[in-house]
């Protein structure tokens, strides 16, 4: 048995692992990964705020949310939060769920009616990460 390390994993290898436990997962329960991506543009196509995430076994799951500091605190975050929530439930979505860490946006995700169920301190030895949820 070989131990291989690295932090540059080829995408042939990393599709491998991920697709493994998948396929392992699928046997208890069909496994319906699906990719959302959204933005937001402004007149010339430039991206100026956008939410990565995934839906699958009934959950939408927000792994990033960005809005350019000259469009903070304009509603697009909000915007796009209610659109991926929309989304989702057309994709029979029952929960939502989001992490973010104590210098972001826990007061934003309360506001729309996340709930903390969770939290891991010492990230960068000073900094907490916070979990949040809403059924949809």
């Amino acid at each position: 048995m070989k131990l291989n390390i690295t932090d540059t994993p080829t995408p042939h290898d990393e599709e491998y692992v991920i697709d493994s436990l998948w396929a392992h997962n699928n046997r208890f329960d069909s496994v319906d990964i699906h990719p959302l991506f959204l933005t937001l543009t402004d007149d010339n196509s430039k991206i100026v705020a956008g939410l990565v995430a995934r839906t699958w076994w009934g959950g939408l799951e927000v792994q990033y949310l960005w809005v350019s500091d000259e469009y903070r605190n304009k509603g697009y975050g909000r915007k796009l939060m209610l659109s991926a929530e929309e989304e989702a439930l057309k994709r029979n979505c029952h929960m939502a769920y989001v992490d973010t860490f104590s210098f972001q946006a826990q007061v934003f995700y309360e506001k729309l009616g996340y709930q903390p169920y969770g939290s891991l301190g010492g990230y960068a030895h000073k900094h907490t990460r916070i979990y949040l949820a809403k059924k949809l």
